[in-house]
C-alpha cells in the first residue's frame, strides 16, 4: 500500500463520493438483514466489482485504482460504519493483490493483477491452520519440490473468503527442517480454479463453512490440500 495516490485528489473524491452514494442507496437498506440470514451479498458483491473495489490499492498499471493509504483507511471506515462484513470481502483479496505486487514476478503480476484489479478473481490469504494460528512457524501443510513444481499437502481453517474466492496466497513451509524455522516457510499462489477455463483443479477442496456469532457477510472456510500441483 502506498502512501501516495497514483490517481488526483478530484479522482480519489469522485471515488469516495460514489461510495457514499451507493451505501445509502444499496447498502444500508439490507445489511441488517442479510447479516442475520448469514448470505452471501452476492448483488452487493457485483456492485464493488463495477466501483472498482477489488483493485482499490492495485497499481493502475495493471488496472487498479492505486488508491493511497489514506483514502483506503476513509473507504473501509466509511463502508464499516454500514456493514463492516463487506470490507472483509475486499480487504482480504487485497492483502493477497499486494503479496502479488510487492513480491511477485513481473510475469506474475502481469498475469494475476489484472483479473485480481476487474474482480474477475478473488483472493484470500491462507495462513491458520488446525493446530497454527498465530504461530505461524508453527504451520504444517508442506510444499515438496518435484520437478519445476510444488506438491502441496496440508489444512488450512478459518479463511476467509476460502468459498466464494478463488485463489489463495498459502503459506506453506518448503523446507521443514530449516533452522530458524521462518527460512522454510514460503507462500505459493494456489488457484482453486483454472484461471481461464473457471473448472474446479485437482487437488485442493473446501472443507466446511465455519459459523461465526458476527461477521457473517464474509465467509469463513477451510481448504484442504491433497498432492496439490
Amino acid at each position: 500500500m502506498d502512501a501516495q495516490s497514483q490517481i488526483s485528489d478530484a479522482d480519489e473524491r469522485a471515488v469516495l463520493d460514489s461510495i457514499e452514494r451507493w451505501l445509502e442507496k444499496k447498502v444500508a437498506p439490507v445489511a441488517m438483514q442479510l447479516e442475520h440470514d448469514d448470505e452471501w451479498p452476492a448483488d452487493l458483491v457485483n456492485d464493488m466489482t463495477e466501483l472498482g473495489l477489488f483493485g482499490a490499492l492495485i497499481s493502475p498499471e495493471y488496472g487498479g485504482l492505486g488508491l493511497s493509504a489514506s483514502t483506503y483507511s476513509k473507504m473501509v471506515t466509511r463502508i464499516s460504519e454500514e456493514w463492516m462484513s463487506l470490507t472483509g470481502i475486499f480487504n482480504s483479496h487485497l492483502m493477497m493483490s499486494l503479496v502479488v505486487q510487492k513480491f511477485g514476478t513481473e510475469r506474475q503480476r502481469e498475469y494475476w493483477l489484472p483479473r485480481f484489479a476487474s474482480g474477475e478473481l478473488r483472493g484470500c490469504l491462507g495462513l491458520t491452520e488446525p493446530d497454527a494460528g498465530t504461530d505461524l512457524q508453527g504451520i504444517r501443510t508442506v510444499a515438496r519440490r518435484v520437478g519445476d513444481n510444488y506438491v502441496v499437502n496440508g489444512t488450512k481453517t478459518w479463511i476467509s473468503n476460502a468459498i466464494q474466492g478463488h485463489v489463495c496466497a498459502l503459506l506453506v513451509k518448503t523446507d521443514p527442517d530449516a533452522q530458524p524455522r521462518h527460512k522454510g516457510i514460503s507462500m505459493l499462489i494456489t488457484p482453486k480454479i483454472d484461471p481461464d477455463t473457471r473448472a474446479p483443479l485437482p487437488g485442493v477442496k473446501n472443507g466446511k463453512k465455519l459459523e461465526k456469532l458476527g461477521y457473517k457477510g464474509i465467509d469463513s472456510g477451510e481448504f484442504i490440500f491433497e498432492d496439490y500441483e
